[in-house]
């Protein structure tokens, strides 16, 4: 499937726990091409390779256009989404404003759905120049106000272009089961989230093209595939 959405700078306040439901359905959308996934296209990654240093990777033309074609299937959502919760991340933000530009409902920036730092792509940009990009200097769709400065994986918080970590495994997997917590402690039913083949593979099991959607169905024990 795939996801829809205009301007909405409503974001979401956090979720009260007494609201919760057991059972969600959760719409998934990896963002679209981006210059990195071009890059890599060509150069296959091993760990340890040289950086091309893209830094917070973004869309490619081609990108754009997948999403923007998206937004097509994105509309055809069933159930419709609740709630859109996006990664930080320009290329996730940059895909969900074109995969939902008729979404009216709340929105939600979530540092836990970051994709796990690989590369520089995989490292973000300050809550400043978001807020220039896709906030009230943008589309004024996204709120960054309760973002801290480096958000992203990066050792006591400090973020150095000349060294960048691969985030651990057992850090990348904790923080991806307490999204999971976090979704389904959230009030609303029907959730979108907009992020990374890496968090969503974590997360479902399935593998992602760049601007595929698949809907699932999340709860306490698991997650499978809604039929």
């Amino acid at each position: 499937m795939t996801i829809v959405g205009p301007s909405a700078s409503t974001q979401s306040r956090p979720p009260a726990a007494t609201n919760s439901r057991a059972v969600k359905v959760l719409h998934a959308v990896r963002h679209g091409i981006t210059e990195m996934n071009v890059y890599l296209s060509k150069h296959r990654y091993y760990e340890g390779m040289k950086d091309p240093k893209l830094w917070d990777t973004r869309l490619t033309p081609e990108g754009m256009a997948g999403a923007r074609n998206a937004s097509g299937v994105a509309a055809t959502l069933n159930p419709k989404p609740e709630v859109l919760i996006v990664s930080p991340l320009s290329r996730a933000l940059h895909t969900a404003e074109l995969v939902f530009p008729h979404y009216e409902g709340p929105t939600h920036v979530e540092p836990l759905a970051r994709e796990r730092v690989w590369l520089s792509s995989d490292c973000g940009s300050s809550p400043r120049v978001l807020d220039g990009l896709f906030g009230s200097g943008g589309s004024g769709r996204f709120s960054f106000d309760h973002l801290p400065d480096v958000w992203w994986y990066a050792p006591r918080g400090e973020a150095r272009p000349d060294k960048i970590p691969m985030e651990p495994e057992a850090a990348f997997r904790q923080r991806v089961a307490e999204f999971k917590a976090y979704l389904l402690k959230r009030p609303e039913a029907v959730v979108a989230v907009v992020a990374h083949w890496g968090l969503l593979h974590e997360l479902t099991g399935h593998s992602f093209d760049n601007c595929e959607i698949k809907s699932f169905e999340l709860h306490d024990n698991g997650i499978s595939p809604l039929n």
